[in-house]
């Protein structure tokens, strides 16, 4: 056969490949489509090719455009299903069991990626979780240069084997939204832990944004290899010198696993070391040495054994008796299984010492129990109660450099991937759980929070769609004294875009975790943010918002606050008096406040301290644990503050 035969038929079959009616990942069986509003859908196939799309008794023919992309809009429908979708070319494809319902997509940081099997009353709640008309979609979580129209994902019911490792707050409010209205739910999970929220914006988004619009404009062409060759140097280098400050690694050797622990701490594991309540590690990033003894009679020591200690963060070394049995790098989510070698364990006691290295975010053991032992023989030994513990380093600097590209090297990262692909399909609204990442730039998410908003709806064209969002949980220790707060100014920048259009916040300050950035109890945040949806999108007669402060008057040595939304009454959540206010005059210097409850929306304020009082300030630290005053509906009051002083933050970028 010729080589111009050969050409022409693989043209053909080129040709013929391609006239394969492709769909995105969105558009698939068991979706949810928007009701009552026109129903996007959209594909690939042969330039010119004609595609007919018959759904729910309708049909409508399209014609592929010369690069093969079709797009095609059915009429809107009511809520309803399951139906089937046939698409027709030279090829066939049928959907199947698709309903029409409201679809949510729920987005942010860490916080609405939490997956339902580590919150509270996980086993139950999974067990549970069977709503065949509840439809779940997770986006894969990958970063892009350019704007993608497609990613992985598929939509599956809610069962208790799909939703296992779905979004926990997601959940929650799909749960309550599909029981009370009775329609399907579609919740599509686009999120990705410790991201800040320029990476959510797209690049046209960012154009005349001061930080970073102009970097924005270049992130298409980013030498991406060249970035993480030189950046993984450096990050090998300073791990080198982070590895070099243990006092228990001292001459090339791992001294500590053959020490003595007499001398250690109690601990008790598998757990994160920030949240054992021990005040020495309570935001801890280093490194810490764990040991245990282990008893092992005759019978126990035939042939190797195994030591599982699950995941790890962020790095381990694992010793036996002094000598290493496995080391794992920083591998996000890997799970910790050694071998531990024929002869190495001996009658009487053995001692396991695992050395972790933790670079920031939680240190320690993320695992359950059941996978944490050593198995020798027949025995399987629990590794789970009581350790001893000891630090090798206390970092005192968070200057690790980025080992490659990642979410946050670049801002359009995020919205290339988790949201361009996203936005043909028909959504009814979204939910944002995000803030802590920017932390320290709380003056600067004032503009670029609002400023995500409105890019995604101009993205999404559908109107000023509803976005509810989350105020961040209560967090860290309790302040000893009244002042600035980080997380209080990122809550306040939260508060601040309640201004922008169809926007709602509940607020989490009372279900937070001392020593945990992701607090386990998702259901009551979840189930604020349905109560939300079901007043302000639904309009159902549900009370949702809470208390907020509208004004103040000074009366002496005694400032008024006016506070709206308190349903006819204010009172505490545990019958105390109010706490948490503070009070200052105009030298700025800040007071523990005594408040009295006044009226069915009024509270007073003072402090003998401060004769002229000029502001008050409420719940106005990262954690604070003793703000008290809900209204009837039990719904905390948001934190505020009278005065604009500077605060920690203004001068961020």
């Amino acid at each position: 056969m010729n080589k111009f035969i050969i050409s022409i038929l693989f043209v053909l079959g080129f040709q013929s490949l391609r006239a394969e009616i492709k769909l995105p990942a969105l558009v698939g069986s068991h979706m949810v489509l928007q009701r009552e509003k026109p129903i996007h859908i959209w594909g690939f196939a042969s330039p010119k090719e004609r595609v007919t799309i018959t759904f729910n008794n309708k049909s409508i023919h399209i014609i592929a455009a010369e690069n093969g992309k079709w797009n095609a809009i059915l009429p809107k429908m009511s809520a309803g299903g399951p139906y089937n979708m046939t698409l027709k070319a030279k090829n066939t494809i049928v959907l199947s069991d698709i309903l029409i319902g409201d679809v949510w997509i729920c987005s942010g940081q860490s916080n609405m990626e939490f997956a339902l099997q580590t919150g509270l009353n996980a086993s139950q709640e999974i067990a549970e979780a069977n709503y065949p008309n509840i439809r779940l979609f997770t986006v894969d979580k990958k970063i892009a240069l350019k704007p993608e129209q497609d990613s992985k994902g598929s939509w599956t019911p809610c069962s208790s084997q799909s939703v296992r490792y779905f979004s926990a707050i997601g959940y929650f409010f799909g749960r309550k939204i599909q029981k009370d209205l009775n329609i399907p739910i579609g919740l599509i999970n686009s999120s990705w832990g410790g991201t800040v929220v320029e990476s959510w914006i797209s690049q046209e988004g960012l154009v005349e944004e001061p930080s970073f619009g102009k970097k924005a404009a270049t992130v298409s062409t980013f030498d991406t290899a060249g970035y993480n060759k030189v950046h993984r140097q450096m990050d090998e280098d300073w791990v080198r010198k982070f590895n070099q400050q243990d006092e228990g690694f001292k001459n090339g050797a791992y001294i500590w696993a053959n020490e003595s622990i007499d001398e250690w701490k109690n601990i008790p594991l598998p757990n994160g070391w920030e949240f054992s309540g021990l005040a020495d590690l309570l935001d801890l990033d280093g490194i810490v040495w764990f040991s245990k003894e282990i008893e092992l009679n005759e019978e126990e020591l035939t042939g190797t054994g195994i030591l599982s200690l699950g995941v790890i963060q962020n790095s381990d070394i694992s010793f036996v008796n002094g000598q290493k049995v496995g080391q794992t790098p920083d591998v996000w989510g890997r799970k910790r299984s050694y071998t531990i070698p024929s002869g190495l364990l001996r009658k009487g006691k053995n001692r396991i010492t695992v050395r972790v290295e933790n670079y920031g975010g939680d240190g320690g053991f993320s695992n359950t129990p059941e996978e944490f032992y050593m198995q020798t023989g027949n025995t399987k030994h629990a590794l789970s109660g009581t350790w001893q513990y000891r630090i090798g380093y206390k970092q005192t600097l968070n200057d690790r450099p980025e080992k490659e590209i990642g979410p946050n090297t670049l801002p359009t990262l995020m919205y290339n991937n988790m949201i361009n692909p996203l936005i043909n399909y028909g959504i009814k609204g979204v939910l944002w759980y995000q803030g802590e990442s920017n932390w320290d730039r709380a003056f600067q998410y004032r503009s670029l929070f609002p400023m995500m908003i409105n890019d995604w709806r101009k993205k999404f064209r559908q109107g000023d769609f509803p976005f509810l969002y989350v105020q961040l949980a209560n967090y860290h220790q309790k302040a000893d004294s009244p002042g600035d707060s980080y997380w209080a100014e990122v809550r306040e920048a939260q508060t601040l875009a309640l201004k922008t259009k169809n926007t709602g916040m509940t607020t989490a300050i009372d279900v937070g975790d001392a020593a945990n950035i992701h607090p386990k109890n998702k259901q009551t945040v979840g189930l604020r943010l349905a109560l939300l949806a079901e007043q302000t999108v639904y309009h159902l007669p549900v009370k949702a918002l809470h208390p907020v402060f509208e004004k103040f008057k000074t009366e002496g040595q005694t400032i008024s606050l006016t506070i709206k939304n308190s349903d006819g009454i204010l009172k505490t959540s545990n019958g105390q008096k109010p706490g948490n206010f503070q009070i200052a005059g105009a030298d700025h210097k800040f007071y523990w406040a005594t408040a009295e409850i006044t009226g069915p929306n009024t509270i007073k304020v003072s402090n003998p301290k401060v004769l002229l009082p000029v502001s008050v300030r409420y719940a106005w630290e990262d954690n604070p644990v003793d703000a008290n005053v809900v209204n009837r509906e039990n719904l905390p009051m948001l934190p505020f503050r009278t005065d604009s002083w500077k605060g920690f933050t203004d001068n961020n970028k």
